[in-house]
């Protein structure tokens, strides 16, 4: 069976296939595991390392077979019993691959790599199915995330700016993985409740009065508490509750200070307020960039966390 070599060697997590990657490589007895998946057809498509067990450096003896005349269906086992296509929805398809089996070659081999394929056709395609569904929650926070910058008198760009910047700033003060996914749902939604606050106090074009202010401070916790009636937001939920925080603890709506607040929160707050000072908004010009810079600086250690701050302005000069 023709081969390629694996282009793109960077793992992505994910619990189920890393688990049957370990249980193959201990039942074949192999130096390493890959499970492998390619988009397209022949060697100029990347594959993407899904998953590896066993020996790091085995990699360099790592190829997978091309896909050519197999439609989709049950995983197909390579000839030498070292391989199995694990054929998905087209185009997408993926390949488990043991490097340097150990398992004397013949039917036990073949029958364990049989098996053995089964088992990571299911999980991959479990991957798949959560990955499609990660992508299709994506757009529809980004889409509901539009429609909450038209209602903030904003043009519909201002959350997806927000996001961006936010995630260059997080992976400066060193928010990772999953936390860095809370993150970006934090972003695109912290003005969610915003929903709540009448036209005439949102839009109003001049200082709001305290009655006024009283309602505005609301809105993180109403944006909080709908996020924490949807489980994958829940995490997401502090950090949209707490973006108003202050690092002297002057903010709302808890007046918590300094790392209490949760780091998302305080990376959210000082995008969240370079971006707002940048934008044109219906009742004042945006402000030129290096000022809003400095307002951010004179804010810092008072109103921003240093931390983020450095982020901010480490990303800015990027």
């Amino acid at each position: 069976m023709p081969r390629t070599n694996v282009l793109s060697a960077r793992p992505t997590t994910h619990p189920l296939l890393n688990h049957v990657a370990r249980h193959a490589c201990r039942t074949a007895t192999c130096a390493a595991v890959a499970i492998t998946r390619c988009p397209g057809h022949g060697a100029e498509a990347d594959h993407e390392l899904l998953a590896l067990a066993g020996a790091a450096d085995a990699l360099d003896d790592l190829v997978v077979p091309e896909r050519h005349a197999l439609g989709d269906g049950e995983p197909v086992v390579a000839r030498d019993s070292a391989h199995a296509l694990l054929t998905l929805d087209a185009p997408a398809w993926g390949a488990l691959t043991l490097v340097r089996p150990r398992m004397r070659r013949g039917r036990a081999l073949h029958e364990a790599v049989e098996d053995l394929a089964a088992l990571a056709a299911e999980a991959l395609r479990a991957a798949e199915a959560e990955r499609r569904l990660a992508r299709t929650l994506e757009a529809s926070v980004g889409s509901l995330a539009a429609l909450l910058d038209l209602r903030d008198g904003y043009t519909g760009r201002h959350s997806s700016t927000v996001v961006d910047l936010c995630e260059q700033v997080a992976r400066r003060v060193g928010v990772t993985g999953a936390e860095l996914g809370h993150l970006r749902i934090a972003a695109h939604l912290h003005d969610l409740g915003k929903i709540g606050v009448p036209d005439q106090i949102l839009h109003k074009p001049g200082p709001l009065d305290d009655a006024e202010w009283s309602i505005m401070r609301e809105h993180p916790v109403w944006g909080a508490r709908a996020l924490e009636a949807i489980p994958e937001f829940r995490e997401a939920s502090r950090a949209v509750r707490h973006h108003h925080e202050r690092w002297d603890g002057a903010g709302y709506p808890d007046g918590l200070a300094g790392e209490a607040i949760p780091i998302g929160a305080r990376v959210i707050a000082v995008c969240d307020a370079y971006e707002a000072m940048t934008s044109h908004r219906p009742y004042r010009e945006a402000l030129p960039e290096p000022l809003a810079r400095e307002r951010i600086v004179a804010g810092t250690g008072s109103h921003f966390d240093p931390a983020a701050t450095w982020g901010l302005l480490d990303a800015l000069a990027a």
